[in-house]
């Protein structure tokens, strides 16, 4: 019998049974008092403080709020020389990057119309493109120790695994990406992108993340990832490069499977290291962990979606025809030939604007001062631009309403939780990020400027707080205080152990550990 099919160790079936007597003397104990028992500690609850140097993490959710909140969870809460595989597969969804426009990269006419409806927008933490997931696409991700961040190493581990599965011609291309190389006798002679990757670094950490496309829906990649505003938009945001793409074919779970097998290859010292290997509930971890679902909430948030968006200028030539869009059949807007429209904005808020159509220079300076004054700072929102348009007297009342409604269904509303705050929760409590503020508030404080500012011990005045590096540090400050109160727990979910046979690693076993030296009593 093959050990990763077998019975657990020895070592592994002691340890359990161990377990199974401790728990149960302590449950009867515990009801006999009258006490209310708290059920033991997840693995990732302890993940901060967990003694194992590799895990393996798979989500049982396809939410992307959810998993992208693990992800960062993940990299901000593991032990400084961990190293992470974390693999998901996410419901229909539009992926921007974390500094990219969302008016340049989706077409929020389609994204909006009753057959894609079901399809979310997510804006990630990470860099990079604008990617589309669905059932049919499987993300993994590499989260270690920054000093060994490697673009190619983990995306060579991932080819090692389609080879294994029959994907001879799988490579890693000069920009990181997976491709498929054209087979001899092929009719095609160009790369075919099945994985786009995309990367994050902190102080410490860093996170290799990334697509692979298996049988997702390649038609609708096309379509919402082709926006009405990207001839007319120049942004200092990140621009997605376009590449052919196609599907691999295989088994999500097979390929999972053999992902994990070339992780541990890659990353084990030595036969018997001990491996933890956990599988996420959506509706557990976010009961159990504050900072996941404080960033889904986040996530979710209009502030992040849109209010993040980079500076960016709209601009529209004159005797340009506008593309028809769904939901606006037949309406054919042309801008005058004499007229201009530009609209600056920044953080999803409009700067500056001129929408003029009098060939007569002096009225079309009085059209382009009541649209800059009407729009100024104005939200970048469909009917918010439909609306003021409308009310933009000096312009000619034919050209205004089909300008308005154009603006209106390209451009599109906002979606998503506008009462989100980052500092007072729904219960009116404050959040672990401003309570991170606050410690580090406390800690730089060393006296006060001549206005009674606050300043830190560099010079640097403490209001003005990087908030990721707040995050980080209250953190290690959260990990020190739980290593003294939970002194000689041990808690992992799913710990397995790694043996080698005929040269290939293989899982053997798994089951939950919770000792407490003051249970044995």
């Amino acid at each position: 019998m093959s050990p990763s099919r077998g019975l657990p160790s020895p070592l592994l079936r002691l340890r359990f049974a161990r377990w199974a007597r401790l728990h149960r003397a302590y449950s009867s104990s515990a009801e006999a008092a009258g006490e209310e028992i708290t059920p033991p500690k997840t693995a990732i609850q302890l993940l901060k403080n967990s003694p194992h140097r590799l895990h393996i993490y798979r989500s049982r959710s396809t939410n992307p709020f959810f998993n992208l909140s693990v992800e960062d969870y993940l990299l901000r809460h593991s032990p400084s020389e961990s190293t992470i595989l974390f693999t998901y597969i996410n419901s229909p969804s539009v992926v921007i990057g974390r500094n990219q426009n969302p008016w340049s990269e989706i077409n929020f006419p389609l994204l909006h119309s009753p057959d894609f409806s079901h399809v979310h927008f997510v804006r990630r933490r990470s860099g990079g493109g604008t990617v589309y997931h669905d059932h049919g696409n499987l993300c993994w991700s590499v989260i270690m120790p920054r000093k060994v961040f490697d673009r190619d190493v983990n995306a060579l581990m991932v080819v090692r695994a389609l080879k294994r599965l029959g994907i001879s011609n799988a490579a890693v291309n000069e920009r990181h990406d997976i491709v498929l190389k054209p087979t001899p006798g092929s009719s095609e002679g160009v790369d075919k992108k099945v994985s786009g990757s995309a990367y994050k670094i902190t102080r410490d950490r860093a996170y290799h993340h990334a697509t692979l496309l298996l049988d997702s829906d390649l038609g609708n990649i096309g379509q919402l990832l082709h926006s009405p505003l990207r001839d007319f938009m120049t942004s200092k945001g990140v621009d997605s490069v376009r590449s052919p793409v196609a599907n691999i074919g295989v088994d999500s779970k097979e390929l999972v499977r053999e992902i994990e097998l070339a992780f541990l290859q890659k990353n084990l010292e030595k036969p018997g290291e001990i491996v933890s290997i956990v599988n996420l509930e959506e509706k557990e971890t976010i009961e159990r962990r504050d900072f996941i679902r404080e960033g889904m909430e986040e996530l979710q948030s209009t502030q992040w979606l849109y209010t993040q968006t980079p500076n960016f200028l709209l601009q529209i030539p004159a005797k340009t025809q506008l593309p028809e869009l769904p939901g606006l059949p037949g309406l054919k807007t042309t801008i005058p030939e004499h007229g201009k429209c530009t609209i600056l904005a920044t953080n999803g808020k409009i700067l500056n604007t001129t929408i003029t159509s009098s060939p007569d220079p002096d009225f079309a300076f009085v059209q382009s001062q009541e649209s800059h004054i009407r729009l100024l700072h104005k939200e970048f929102r469909g009917p918010v631009l439909d609306k003021t348009i409308k009310e933009i007297n000096t312009l000619d009342e034919p050209a205004k309403s089909e300008l308005s409604a154009w603006f209106n269904t390209a451009v599109g509303e906002w979606r998503g939780e506008q009462d989100f705050d980052y500092w007072v929760d729904k219960n009116g409590e404050k959040t672990l990020r401003a309570k991170a503020i606050d410690r580090i508030r406390a800690k730089r404080i060393v006296g006060y400027g001549k206005r009674g500012t606050p300043r830190a011990k560099d010079g640097t005045v403490v209001d003005d707080i990087d908030v990721d590096d707040a995050v980080e540090e209250s953190e290690q400050f959260v990990g020190e205080k739980m290593r003294k109160e939970l002194g000689n727990i041990l808690d992992s979910e799913g710990v397995v152990t790694i043996l080698k046979n005929n040269g290939e690693f293989e899982i053997e076993g798994t089951a939950t550990i919770v000792e407490k030296k003051d249970e044995e009593k």
